[in-house]
């Protein structure tokens, strides 16, 4: 730390510059010097009580609401950060740090337009910031606007070509656009850079099985259990491939891995009870259906399959016998 008026070096616990005399503690620029070092060694409480004693000495001082701001946010407590944010503004209207921060506290309020504006004020101080414009990428597609959503995520992208989250963004974009071409290729651009990104390999997988290549999907969704064991989904889905490709004994081994992670999980034991069914091996459907129908009562499907797995010559016990 040093003296904010003739720079000689100084202690946290200095009162007075031993070299010109300045009474440190009612300088803000020193009290912020206290609070920038209590911050950084994670004493968000000490910081935020020394920038609160700077602005009682200036008001307007603008770095104080700045970081309080910062202190506020971090705390979650964003309605008042808004306000130092705010109050920043009115001395440094045109600091890109400032409005990114307002936009970022606006967003986590669900005040999007004030995000948007925010963050647009901020792009305009700062053209390259790739950050920003995903920030407006998100900002416009929780408002529903995915067009313009996907056009601030590609400049995001064209800004920084190797964006993860930006890319994974314009992936799920495009798939509520339907476009599900370009999902894939953008998932696949995710996975090429961060392999172990377990779910853009899933959203990958998704936006093929959508578009029908079901080979290529289950590739991906084999990758993405490969990586995480308990990956519930990426096995549910690979169940469905196999399904749809007649690999019934597979797809009993998938749905067996989803249960294996949440027993409790009704869609896919019914699932595995079908695939049971398609099989004939109506014993094991009928055992999975009875523990399906104990959890859910009033599971019509379950009930339905259950009462024609029973009328198959092969699961009675008598006729067994002959």
């Amino acid at each position: 730390m040093q003296c904010p008026e003739c720079s000689a070096p100084l202690s946290r616990q200095a009162r007075f510059c031993d070299q010109c005399g300045m009474r440190l503690a009612e300088h803000p620029g020193f009290l912020h010097q206290k609070a920038l070092d209590c911050y950084h060694r994670g004493l968000g409480e000490e910081a935020l009580r020394n920038w609160d004693r700077a602005l009682q000495v200036a008001p307007d001082f603008s770095k104080g609401h700045y970081y309080r701001g910062l202190v506020l946010y971090d705390r979650g407590e964003l309605l008042q950060s808004v306000r130092a944010f705010r109050r920043a503004l009115a001395e440094q209207a045109d600091s890109f740090r400032v409005h990114f921060k307002l936009g970022m506290a606006l967003y986590g309020l669900g005040d999007l337009d004030g995000s948007l504006k925010s963050f647009t004020r901020a792009l305009e101080l700062n053209p390259e910031s790739a950050e920003t414009c995903y920030r407006i990428g998100l900002s416009q597609l929780r408002s529903g606007r995915f067009d313009e959503a996907r056009a601030a995520l590609q400049q995001a992208v064209r800004l920084n070509p190797d964006f993860v989250r930006a890319l994974y963004m314009i992936g799920m974009t495009a798939v509520q656009q339907g476009d599900l071409d370009a999902a894939a290729e953008s998932f696949r651009r995710v996975v090429e850079i961060n392999p172990d990104y377990t779910g853009a390999r899933f959203e990958l997988g998704m936006a093929l099985f959508k578009n029908g290549a079901i080979k290529e999907a289950a590739e991906e969704f084999d990758r993405a259990v490969a990586q995480n064991r308990n990956f519930a989904p990426g096995y549910f889905m690979l169940g469905e491939c196999r399904r749809r490709v007649g690999q019934l004994n597979e797809a009993v081994a998938a749905y067996g891995e989803v249960l294996r992670i949440n027993p409790k999980d009704a869609e896919t034991l019914f699932k595995q009870a079908e695939c049971y069914n398609e099989l004939k091996r109506c014993q094991e459907a009928r055992t999975v259906l009875l523990e399906l129908l104990r959890m859910v009562p009033g599971h019509q499907g379950a009930a339905r399959l259950l009462e024609e797995t029973g009328r198959r010559n092969d699961i009675a016990p008598d006729k067994k016998k002959d």
